[in-house]
């Protein structure tokens, strides 16, 4: 049951990623591919949104609590429902403006550095120089 709440948090982000060409560049999927892997994902999700609600609401009927803690568990968990759909909902329709695809097909220097590195003035190789993207910048590494 754990597993049908994350499925959408996993296959929505997959799904928008591959589809799209500011992230993948020419390497996107095709308009027949996005099509069919949106029907099925979606198709996946409301099943597992189906099986979730019915679970729930079957156990709330056929449990042995009394009324009054029914009525406190659906006063907390459809808020909770409510709160993981429009989360799956947002992640659906957000716009993804940030370009992460880099070209390096037709500059060789570059994709030269992208491939193997970059030689710093003492002529070793560095590998901790690349393009910079602008969002992941400020990102603090774990120590």
């Amino acid at each position: 049951m754990i597993l049908s709440f994350e499925l959408p948090f996993a296959l929505i982000p997959l799904l928008k990623f591959s589809s799209s060409s500011t992230k993948m560049g020419p390497h996107k999927n095709s308009m027949i591919i996005i099509v069919i892997s949106w029907i099925l994902g979606l198709g996946i999700i409301g099943i597992n949104v189906y099986y979730l609600i019915t679970a729930f609401v079957g156990w709330l009927i056929h449990n042995s609590l009394p009324k009054v803690g029914n009525v406190f568990i659906g006063i907390i968990v459809f808020p909770l429902m409510a709160i993981c759909v429009g989360s799956v909902i947002y992640l659906t329709f957000r716009k993804d403006t940030v370009e992460t695809y880099i070209e390096t097909k037709d500059n060789t220097a570059m994709q030269t550095h992208v491939e193997k590195g970059f030689m710093n003035s003492n002529g070793e190789l560095e590998l901790n120089h690349g393009p910079i993207r602008e969002d992941l910048a400020d990102i603090p590494l774990p120590e």
